[in-house]
């Protein structure tokens, strides 16, 4: 897999608020400091000998005192235990294992603090879930837990895995692999590899999966949920959760793992011109749906919108009937998703990139995808729109402007986010060749494909 697709990846990792280890290549994406960033080291102190002479004639030479032991690197939990938290380790332990392995692990645990960089501080251990992605004697089976070092007031909550058959030492160890981290309302975690998806969450809270997904004209996806338990293992490789507490929805992300293989080659774009690299990597590497199953896709257009500096392509993933998802890549070099309806300014090393964003269309006749802001990471106010080529203006209804005129069937709408927006395309005769509607989320802060990110555990 190219160092592109693993930035991807892990950026929509990190998207949903999973729990997975995720590097953020995309400058400042989460904006609230409780949500879980895997950190391995806390700088460790290094021992400094500075050599002075004291003596003067007749004083003895003697050996250069020896350099300070180093400090302990401890993980230090960057995020307090809150109610949600307290209430999910008060749970008794999630168990789907033969009797005796959560105590057995929990004694494990307690004698591998060392291994996982635990503060001293942090008195306590649980089990919080131990089981097996498959059942026996599938050769593919692995056991894995979710466990927490935790005081009345932190909490380090670490995962790993480990076949089936290995000892309790090696699994409590992370010897196959492991994972740390702050402990967060909503705790997705497993085998990185693994295409299975389970999700803890607190008492009286329901967590809900996407099963079916639809699109609607206004660009908008309509699901059907399907209960699950406060934990269970879900196959496939994407997931769309909702968790609900008390009637408020207070999670709502994404896990994408689903891996396409990499283009080496583009095709031509349908119309204008695409530049070869962007579009390859836009085929490799735009997020797909869940829900949807996205088809065959193809690059549409390629340019440079009206009024902008910078050069765009489009690429559609076919959903069904007509319906599209979109992935528009604005600038050159190596592709950034923006999710942020509200940014800070991009650091240096990340202003020559093509920035990446996302929406779904009802039919791929009228595309209509944001553009992102010139130099910061997060969404501008204008919207490309990709009519049939015979259009030659847009009439709008909610923007800064109520006509748009079009070269070749590519315009630019005025729009602040979020937007709710009629678009009707107009040949020469004004008649009407395509309608579609916009309605974008409001009252969050990232959205991607159409679909608002939820983090909302404060209250």
């Amino acid at each position: 897999m190219s160092t592109l697709q693993e930035r991807l990846r892990e950026e929509m990792a990190r998207s949903v608020a999973g729990v997975r280890a995720a590097p953020d290549p995309y400058g400042r994406l989460l904006r609230r400091s409780r949500r879980r960033t895997w950190r391995w080291g806390a700088s460790g102190i290094g021992a400094v000998v500075v050599a002075a002479l004291l003596g003067t004639q007749g004083l003895t030479a003697t050996s250069p005192a020896p350099a300070p032991a180093p400090a302990p690197s401890y993980f230090k939990p960057s995020v307090g235990l809150n109610d949600w938290t307290r209430g999910i380790i008060a749970e008794p332990t999630r168990s789907r294992v033969e009797p005796g392995v959560a105590e057995g692990l929990r004694t494990a645990l307690d004698g591998a603090r060392g291994t996982w960089r635990v503060d001293p501080a942090l008195d306590r251990v649980k089990v919080l879930l131990v089981a097996d992605t498959l059942d026996r004697p599938d050769p593919r089976a692995r056991r894995f837990f979710g466990a927490v070092f935790y005081n009345a007031e932190q909490a380090e909550f670490v995962s790993a895995w480990a076949p089936v058959d290995a000892p309790l030492a090696d699994l409590a160890s992370g010897r196959y692999g492991r994972t740390i981290g702050d402990l967060s309302p909503f705790t997705e975690f497993g085998p990185p590899d693994d295409d299975n998806s389970t999700v803890l969450v607190p008492a009286g809270c329901e967590a809900k999966t996407a099963v079916t997904t639809t699109v609607r004209p206004d660009g908008t996806l309509e699901h059907s949920w399907a209960f699950e338990a406060q934990w269970k293992p879900i196959s496939g490789a994407n997931h769309l959760w909702q968790v609900i507490c008390d009637g408020v929805v207070r999670q709502q992300s994404f896990r994408n793992l689903g891996a396409r293989a990499r283009a080496t080659s583009a095709p031509p774009a349908e119309r204008g011109a695409a530049n070869d690299r962007t579009a390859r990597d836009l085929l490799s590497s735009c997020p797909t749906v869940p829900g949807l199953e996205v088809g065959a896709w193809r690059v549409l257009w390629g340019g440079t919108p009206p009024g902008e500096r910078r050069p765009t392509v489009v690429v559609l993933g076919t959903l069904y009937g007509d319906a599209a998802e979109v992935c528009a890549a604005t600038g050159t070099g190596d592709l950034l998703n923006v999710s942020e309806v509200h940014g800070e300014p991009l650091p240096a090393k990340l202003r020559n990139t093509a920035r990446v964003t996302t929406a779904v269309a009802a039919s791929d006749r009228l595309v209509v995808v944001r553009l992102p802001h010139e130099d910061r990471g997060q969404l501008s106010d204008r919207l490309l729109v990709v009519a049939p080529p015979g259009a030659t203006r847009l009439q709008v209804t909610g923007g800064r402007d109520a006509l748009v005129t079009l070269t070749d069937g590519v315009g630019v709408v005025d729009a602040p986010v979020p937007a709710t927006l009629s678009i009707a395309a107009l040949d020469a005769s004004g008649a009407t060749l395509v309608t579609t509607g916009v309605a974008e989320p409001a009252g969050v802060e990232r959205f991607i494909v159409g679909e608002p990110l939820i983090d909302d555990w404060d209250k």
